[in-house]
């Protein structure tokens, strides 16, 4: 019972610091946590390559890993998205449905859980300012004007906009890889409308996207950075 900590599978082996910051952030809080070691992938990456069968056969591991849990909070905005939105999709029967339903309701991503927190009990600080990636599932799921003023706490942080004509980094999970050239065409197109913004880097709901937009930021006349929320606000002016 309590709060399970999800930590998606790109995170665990991609950016495990994101993951330490989330609990981090949870001890800072004195908030009582667990994370549940049998956890794994929650599917999205099969739902969006076409294999139900896989997604489905993921979504009720989730279920039987996380069925006790109050809250089951996500550093993620696309993993939450696929838990609250697409697991009703590949429920199969009543018992069933019912079972996604009441977990759907208990999984929270980071920044809308923080949002309902209220105040955090230390000041974060941030010397620059960043860009809000609004990502494609963070605006699907409403989460974003949260996230902007869980970010207000920073000191020191400006929060700049680019066109929403640039909104989508170009990941999409298994786009990327069907389309990859249309995908990093995608990317360069968003770098330059951030670099433009004169900010020093984004800040993100979703890693996912970051590590895509990391590994076309590499060109010489680019020196931007890559935050996750949580990196952001577990921060102190000399860390950055």
């Amino acid at each position: 019972m309590g709060l399970e900590l999800f930590i998606p599978c790109f995170l665990d082996q991609c950016a495990p610091q994101t993951a330490s910051a989330v609990a981090g952030l949870l001890d800072r809080l004195n908030v009582a946590w667990q994370y549940p070691e049998d956890q794994t992938c929650c599917g999205q990456f099969a739902w969006t390559a076409g294999d139900p069968a896989t997604a489905r056969r993921l979504m009720r591991h989730f279920l039987r890993v996380f069925a006790g849990a109050e809250t089951i909070l996500c550093p993620s905005a696309s993993c939450t998205y696929m838990v609250r939105h697409c697991y009703p999709q590949l429920a199969e029967g009543r018992r069933e449905q019912h079972a996604v339903a009441a977990l759907a309701s208990r999984v929270m991503e980071l920044s809308e859980w923080l949002a309902g927190w209220g105040p955090l009990p230390w000041t974060p600080g941030f010397d620059g300012s960043l860009v809000l990636h609004q990502s494609c599932k963070g605006r699907q799921l409403g989460v974003l004007d949260g996230a902007r003023e869980v970010l207000s706490q920073v000191k020191g942080l400006e929060l700049l906009t680019i066109s929403p004509y640039y909104t989508c980094c170009g990941f999409g999970g298994s786009f990327a890889l069907q389309h990859p050239e249309l995908s990093r065409n995608i990317g360069e197109a968003y770098l330059a409308a951030v670099s433009a913004t004169g900010a020093s880097g984004l800040v993100s709901l979703d890693y996912s996207c970051l590590l895509h937009l990391q590994g076309l930021g590499v060109a010489p006349d680019r020196d931007l950075k890559f935050y996750h929320l949580a990196e952001i606000i577990t921060m102190t002016e000399n860390q950055v």
